[in-house]
């Protein structure tokens, strides 16, 4: 393998592994830069979005296109119950974030053998009205993954610029940034937290329908996926929309790169590697 062949496969690959995670990355970052802790139960958002789409597609009929819009929805419906019914009854009593983490572990293990229960250890896949190979750098791409790809880059702008050119995002980062002070502003932080908690899961749904395009989909999609997710919040910068947006490309292009040379294995490991070394630096400058 040539070296241009090597880094245009690189990038061909990173992109497919990366998009889907960008989406996971960024509703992750946002319920983390609010509220402070790490929602273990995420990964269940994703692997909902993913079942969603599955009942729309493959088992009502629909459209995978039109699938999406309900499957993401209704992710971002579920996100809010979860916030409403258990974690603001937790954040109102003052329950620490240690606690929150073990609540949120708890709550994914429910969801995901509920999941099991309703659909089994089957693997689903959907079901696409007509696809076609394209060859890129000679990498083979369907145009449902081209498709996909494409939507995560606009859907990934719409968040970026909705958190940082408007007047909800302005708010949602003030309260972020300080309750109190976002409270005397007049800002309902109520109203304002499910809006980041509805956008945080229609972008875990998302990703998860789109982990299933481009593979299938199981009951541990999202949990396969949780430790990687945080990893690339970590590097980004806590708290940080851009910075995911940024690690998450990096990632894919990482993994890609290590897969090619050697095993997908390995790739996780250098992954690990690159993590504690980042972790270890900030370290040393703080």
């Amino acid at each position: 393998m040539t070296v241009s062949t090597f880094l245009s496969s690189t990038l061909v690959l990173g992109l497919l592994e990366a998009a889907p995670l960008v989406l996971a990355a960024v509703g992750f970052t946002l319920i983390f830069c609010l509220n402070g802790f790490i929602n273990v139960a995420y990964s269940e958002n994703i692997t909902l979005g993913a079942y969603f789409a599955v009942i729309f597609n493959s088992i009502l009929g629909w459209n995978f296109y039109l699938s999406i819009i309900p499957a993401a929805l209704l992710s971002g419906v579920i996100s809010v119950l979860t916030y409403l019914l258990l974690f603001r009854p937790a954040f109102k009593r003052g329950v620490g974030k240690t606690e929150l983490i073990i609540l949120s572990v708890g709550l994914s293990y429910f969801i995901r053998y509920g999941s099991k229960l309703l659909f089994g250890n089957d693997l689903y896949n959907f079901n696409f009205s007509s696809t076609s190979y394209l060859s890129f750098f000679g990498i083979g791409i369907t145009t449902v993954q081209l498709a996909c790809i494409g939507l995560v880059v606009i859907i990934s702008l719409g968040i970026y610029l909705f958190i940082y050119k408007t007047n909800y995002g302005e708010r949602m980062r003030a309260l972020a940034d300080n309750e109190e002070l976002a409270m005397i502003s007049g800002i309902d932080p109520i109203k304002v937290s499910i809006l980041i908690w509805f956008i945080a899961g229609t972008a875990g749904g998302l990703a998860g329908l789109f982990y299933g395009a481009f593979s299938f989909v199981s009951s541990s999609l999202g949990w396969n996926l949780i430790l990687i997710i945080i990893m690339v919040t970590i590097v980004g910068g806590i708290g940080s929309v851009r910075g995911a947006l940024i690690a998450s490309a990096c990632v894919g292009i990482i993994t890609s790169a290590v897969t090619l040379l050697s095993k997908p294995l390995y790739g996780e490991i250098v992954l690990l590697i690159i993590f504690i070394g980042i972790l270890k630096l900030r370290k040393v400058r703080v």
